[in-house]
């Protein structure tokens, strides 16, 4: 069989990038044009660990409840910075105070009714926490349970680069290639030739993060009687992503 026709292989190619979420301009020749994506992804190691970490106590009166997480969050502190975290990289992302209340049975002029009574006061207080001794993430969770106490709560934790800027120049350079080798391969099956780029644009990238565990996962760290705590950060995939289109001759 013989080429498709231009007109044929336009609305071919319009019709595909309008699937695939592509962007529908106007070149200069109206509606015609190939459009195409192009990705860049490098995989590697993960330089710094995420911790979400917290408090939760309870008490009878606000003082009580707030006095008690206030000692376990300066000790679970402590135990960071003693393990090289900067107080830069100790953020608060969360704190709550809110009373607690249970309805009960009460008989008042011999009328059984529920009635809410206040039992006490519940503190919680969350932070952030950037781990950057990728060799002792484990090692150091436990610690900083141990320090917390009861009151401890691990909520999370996930894992990243900090800096991706140098990564960006290669990623963008890999994402152009690939968008022109698509549009080279479009022209190639359709016979029509190649026009110049009339339109380019960079997608932001994925964000360079494995996974996050669930809480469950960590409940041997907040006991100072359980086997040491194993973390594994994995590998991480960043990507970059940019969007063509060009004009066809």
């Amino acid at each position: 069989t013989g080429p498709v026709p231009a007109a044929q292989a336009v609305s071919s190619v319009a019709s595909s990038a309008s699937l695939s979420g592509a962007p529908t301009l106007q070149s200069t020749s109206g509606n015609s044009g190939i459009w195409v994506s192009g990705e860049g992804s490098v995989t590697l190691e993960p330089d710094l660990a995420m911790l979400n970490l917290g408090v939760e106590t309870t008490g009878k009166t606000v003082a009580a409840a707030r006095a008690e997480a206030a000692t376990a969050m300066d000790a679970m502190v402590t135990s960071l910075k003693s393990n090289g975290s900067a107080a830069i990289d100790i953020q608060t992302q969360f704190f709550n105070l809110s009373p607690q209340c249970q309805w009960t049975e009460v008989l008042e002029n011999g009328i059984r009714t529920s009635k809410q009574v206040l039992t006490g006061y519940r503190v919680t207080n969350n932070a952030a926490i950037k781990i950057r001794d990728m060799e002792n993430v484990g090692p150091i969770i436990d610690e900083v349970s141990e320090a917390g106490g009861d009151a401890a709560r691990i909520n999370g934790i996930s894992f990243t680069v900090e800096d991706t800027s140098p990564l960006m120049v290669s990623l963008r350079a890999d994402a152009v290639a690939d968008a022109i080798a698509k549009a080279n391969q479009l022209v190639n099956l359709t016979g029509v030739d190649l026009g110049r780029l009339v339109f380019i644009s960079e997608t932001d990238g994925n964000a360079p993060q494995v996974r996050a565990f669930p809480e469950a996962n960590f409940a041997m760290a907040v006991s100072s009687f359980a086997p040491s705590t194993s973390i594994s950060g994995g590998e991480l995939e960043i990507t970059m992503s940019v969007q063509a289109v060009f004009e066809i001759q």
